[in-house]
């Protein structure tokens, strides 16, 4: 028995047809390269040119339009209104479309993670480089400035660790997406996408109010040094 396949069109997910008619679709430019394919077996959608059985295919005259595989409609009354009745290619309810587009984030996403995680080590490491250069040069140094470099360096890599775990969390949440196609794990990659924003977002707020206080205190010290000379 031939391949059943479904496809994706203008957002929407169509099929099942045979593999006949859909080399036909894209021997005719009916359907796109580049447009997404799916069929029992296959863990999750592909454009249609990454499916080497597709490809290998010689073109073949599109077959006559064929009817998709739907449920025979209950009798009904002949005087009421057609009902639009949408189906879904594959049972998660997930589209396509957007599945594809998280599996094509997800190597960005993870390499910040990681970049993130290089980050902190070496933060860690230069916090414990402070504190032996502040006791091997101490003469020449305030008091407790080892120290109070290396407690500003374990505090700035504090402050970028949950941004490193939201974002890492949501890497791996968009893999479980790619391959299971379940709205669960789609609703856990946007948890830990909105986490990693809310916490930017405040972090950012936090940082803007600090750099204000900063100005303020300069600008009144300054007054005042200002004052002191005048009078």
């Amino acid at each position: 028995m031939a391949s059943q396949w479904n496809y994706v069109q203008n957002g929407q997910s169509l099929g099942p047809v045979p593999e006949e008619h859909l080399k036909a679709m894209l021997a005719s430019g009916a359907l796109k390269w580049d447009d997404l394919v799916w069929r029992d077996g296959m863990s999750g959608w592909l454009a249609a040119k990454q499916i080497p059985e597709l490809a290998a295919l010689p073109a073949v005259m599109a077959p006559a339009p064929i009817a998709l595989n739907r449920p025979e409609p209950v009798a009904a009354s002949p005087y009421a209104a057609p009902r639009a009745e949408t189906y879904s290619a594959h049972p998660s309810g997930v589209s396509p479309s957007i599945v594809e587009l998280l599996r094509q984030t997800k190597p960005w996403v993870r390499l910040l993670a990681v970049l993130g995680f290089i980050g902190i080590g070496l933060m860690l490491l230069g916090s414990f480089a402070m504190l032996a250069l502040g006791s091997t040069l101490g003469k020449g140094l305030p008091i407790g400035f080892g120290f109070g470099m290396m407690l500003a360096y374990m505090l700035m890599a504090g402050i970028q660790l949950p941004a490193v775990l939201f974002l890492n969390r949501y890497a791996s949440r968009i893999a479980s997406l790619v391959n299971s196609n379940s709205p669960s794990d789609l609703e856990e990659a946007l948890a830990a996408q909105k986490s990693f924003w809310r916490y930017i977002g405040i972090l950012t707020l936090i940082l803007l109010c600090l750099y204000a206080l900063i100005i303020v205190v300069v600008i009144i010290a300054g007054v005042a040094g200002f004052a002191g000379k005048m009078g």
